[in-house]
């Protein structure tokens, strides 16, 4: 196994001025207060609907300077100079100077790195924030290797396993994983969010799944006796992520009935740390 791995679709935005807190803050579910050079903060950013656009982690190098791990920055980057008005920010994409990942060893990794751990589940890797360099075949190779390692884990990666505009992050586990704090002061999407939470039972969640051989591809409808209780989302080998309503689901599975993804026997198998609806 490599090193470390680039994640391929992230990349690294710095929001710096002295209004880049209350940008952020009024943006966020959660707070920028808590980041620090290696200290991060779990967050995301949401439509005013509620609907998941983008997965962060934010870690703050110096006074009133966040450095943004985000996938598609230059989308993010955009999105938020939307909000800047006449705020006192900067906003700069420097994903060509930078790369963002996770690593096994940071002796492999280049100076200048900054290595903190990942907030969503403690046997995860650490991630980096690293200046960018040429990687060695094995770094370039070893992404199928960490989404095995977090797939095994049951852990969501919000960028791949939610459709952007569509879902909804309490669907993702985001606030099981830390990443919503349902105390702090508005934010765009916070109404929605927070009556999902308070007002009702949220039905439908990814959850890991288990099957043979390779995945099943992504959306493909899993059904129980014709009708359908969800949709494969990432996968690997033997393992994978879905998005079931657990309603439908349980209730398939407790009348014997197979749930099947095209040719495929699925086997729901949620995670000790996941909070399975009842």
């Amino acid at each position: 196994m490599a090193d470390f791995v680039s994640f391929p679709k992230r990349g690294l935005v710095c929001v710096s001025g002295p209004d880049a807190a209350t940008l952020l803050d009024g943006l966020l579910t959660h707070n920028v207060a808590g980041a620090g050079a290696e200290a991060c903060v779990y967050t995301a950013m949401l439509t005013p609907q509620g609907k998941f656009l983008f997965e962060l982690f934010i870690l703050a190098p110096e006074a009133e300077t966040y450095w943004i791990d985000v996938s598609d920055p230059a989308s993010f980057a955009k999105r938020l100079s939307l909000y800047r008005l006449r705020s006192k920010v900067t906003i700069e994409n420097k994903s060509e100077a930078y790369m963002v990942g996770a690593v096994w060893s940071a002796e492999a990794l280049p100076a200048g790195t900054i290595c903190y751990a990942d907030p969503r589940h403690p046997d995860l890797p650490q991630r980096f924030i690293a200046p960018r360099v040429e990687l060695p075949s094995e770094a370039e190779d070893a992404f199928g290797d960490y989404e095995q390692a977090r797939l095994s884990l049951g852990v969501p990666d919000l960028a791949a396993d939610l459709l952007v505009e569509k879902d909804f992050i309490l669907e993702g586990l985001m606030d099981e994983m830390g990443g919503v704090d349902f105390h702090k002061g508005c934010y765009v999407g916070q109404e929605m969010t927070s009556r999902m939470k308070r007002r009702t039972t949220v039905k439908t969640k990814l959850c890991r799944v288990r099957f043979d051989g390779a995945a099943p591809a992504f959306e493909t409808p899993i059904l129980a006796d014709g009708w359908e209780v969800g949709r494969i989302r990432t996968g690997g080998p033997g393992q994978g992520l879905a998005l079931i309503r657990f309603d439908r689901a349980q209730k398939a599975v407790n009348e014997g009935q197979e749930l099947r993804a095209g040719d495929k026997a699925i086997r729901l198998d949620p995670p000790n740390w996941m909070e399975v609806p009842a």
